[in-house]
Order: C-alpha cells, then structure tokens, then sequence
C-alpha cells in the first residue's frame, strides 16, 4: 500500500507546461464514472508525465473488498486522460501495473510524439463533459440499429468484451440475479451503513458520493431495480416483464481473465462505450449488485456468459438527469 508520505505535494518552482498540461489531463479524468461515486484516484505529476494511484481511502471494504470495482473507476478514469493527451496532440503512452513494489500504482502515462487528435478522439473528447449516468427507466426511442454492434467491437479494441443479454429466459435469469443482490444487501447492515457514507444529504458541500437529486423520484418499477441508497427499508421489487420500452438495451461487460490488470481494462473499455454511447444521445444505468457477492457473481457468469463479468449495464434514451459532483483538481493531482 502507498504511504501517506508518498502523496505529499511539492510545490512548484516554475510555471511548465507539463504541469498545465496535468491539469488538462487529469480535469478530464475525473469526470469519469465510479462506484457510488468514490472517486477512488489519485494522480502524480511527474516529470516525464503522469502517475495514476488508486486512493486506498476511498475503498468500499464490505462492497468492494477486493477493489476490483475500484480498478474499474480508475481504468475509466485513464480512459478519459488518454483522450485528453491527444486532445493536447500528443499520442498516450501507458503502463498498466508499471511497479510490483506499489501495486497501488496502477497506471503511467506518458506524452509520446506530436500527433494531431483523429476526428472521432475529437468527439469522443467532447462528449466526457456530457457523459452521465442514468438511475431509473428510460425513453422509449429504440437504439440506434448499428449501435449495439458498434459498441461491442469498441470493447474488444479495449481487451474486453460487450455481450447483449436479450433472450427472455437470459433477462429474467440476469434480473433475479440483481434483485436477489439488491435485497441481501439491503438487508445487511455492514453494507448499509456503507451506503449511507456515500449518500450526500441535501444542501451538502461534499464535492463526492450521491445526492438525492441523482435518484429518479419513484421506484423505476423495472426487473433490474436501482440501487436503493436514501429509504430507510427495502422497497417493493416489482415482478412484471420486461418492458423494452423502459427498460433498455441490457448488457454484461466482460474479460477473459480477472486479474487486476483485466479489471483496468475492464474500465477503460467501459468508458469508451460510454463515451461513443454519449455522441449519439445514449446514457447508461449500471446494475453492480449481483457482482459485489461472490456467489452471484459465479451465478451470472454460469447462467449467461463464458468470460469474468465486470458491469452490468442497461442502454437507452434518458431524459435529463443532474449530474454527479466532482473534487477540484487539487483535491487529486500532487507534485512531485
């Protein structure tokens, strides 16, 4: 584990273009999507370019014990500040895992030769700013036909896979899986009490976690219920059919392996799909219940896929919805 030590910040003695180019990069970063919005990462700027550390602080011990959904939140994380190296107009050099000695060093990334931005990094760029996740049912606008392929081929490029889940019989296996989650952990206290420390009460000045404005004003009423951070006891699952109309595209996010290094990759691929998802006007509601219980994660991979599932996730049209808090970039970013 890193050392407090280790993030303490050094000032600057001059005003370099690295150092505004960290700035650049990593204001990118952090509008990257993570659990419950922990916002787990942290950033060095070096002198040949950027550390990305996972913030041990920000771990969720009963959820996320092993920090695999951590990982994830930091992989989205690089994504995004890959984007922004080239949106600079320089190719992004990165290391996963670069040093055994700090496995807490998750990432280095590097500026590598001048190279002008390609038109769709422009737009993939452009769309972080406008990225959000969506709680609750969507619109009844189909995807856009090609799409669901689209996105598939984007997540093996990134060493990940995108599987559909569209069958009646898989739906409703996947969405006994998220009900059955969300009712244990509902039911325990340890993980409760874990929730409340992300659930943000009204007028707060916590720049992290969920506020209740994020949450759709009902139950959404869907097979794969929200997380439920705010009501004091279990809300009623309700037990209908699927509705495509609201209930979306539905889709598994997995790797071959689940190694750390697959979990990174596991974010970075997310966060493309995101991003491509977002400059057509399509968000996503992210279902991790069932991967946060060991028993139900081996159940979802038996019942539905080959590969290790990393997120759960459904596609649609959504109506305009808050968007999450961010720390300032000198909240994450420390000099050598």
């Amino acid at each position: 584990m890193i050392e407090a030590k280790q993030f303490a910040a050094k000032p600057r003695e001059t005003s370099e273009r690295p150092d505004l180019a960290a700035r650049f990069v990593v204001r990118a970063a952090i509008q990257a999507p993570s659990i419950h919005n922990t916002q787990p990462w942290r950033f060095i700027d070096r002198p040949a370019g950027l550390e990305l550390w996972a913030d041990r602080a920000r771990l969720l011990p009963i959820t996320d014990n092993a920090g695999r959904e951590m990982a994830i939140s930091c992989g989205a994380a690089l994504f995004n500040a890959r984007l922004a190296v080239r949106r600079l107009g320089f190719t992004a050099r990165v290391r996963l895992l670069p040093d055994p000695a700090h496995p807490d060093l998750l990432a280095r990334i590097t500026w590598g030769t001048r190279t002008a931005a390609r038109p769709y990094e422009e737009r993939l760029y452009r769309a972080i700013s406008h990225r959000h996740t969506h709680r609750g049912p969507f619109l009844s606008t189909p995807l856009p036909a090609m799409l669901p392929a689209v996105l598939a081929g984007i997540a093996r490029h990134e060493g990940a896979d995108l599987r559909l889940i569209s069958g009646t019989d898989q739906l409703r296996r996947l969405a006994e899986h998220v009900q059955a989650a969300e009712a244990i952990q509902l039911a325990d206290a340890r993980i409760a009490d874990e929730l409340l420390d992300w659930a943000i009460p009204p007028h707060s000045r916590r720049r992290d976690g969920l506020a209740p404005d994020s949450f759709p004003a009902l139950p959404d009423g869907l097979e794969f219920p929200s997380r439920e951070f705010f009501a004091p006891t279990p809300r009623a699952l309700r037990h209908h059919g699927p509705q495509a109309g609201n209930l979306g595209t539905v889709a598994l996010l997995t790797t071959r392996e689940d190694r750390r290094v697959d979990w990174l990759q596991a974010g970075q691929a997310l966060q493309h799909v995101l991003l491509h998802a977002t400059t057509v006007h399509v968000s996503a509601a992210f279902h991790t219940q069932p991967l946060e219980l060991p028993y139900l994660r081996a159940a979802v991979r038996r019942d539905l896929v080959s590969g290790h599932p990393q997120m759960v996730l459904r596609l649609g049209h959504a109506p305009r919805t808050a968007r999450t808090r961010r720390r300032p970039v000198t909240n994450v970013l420390l000099g050598e």
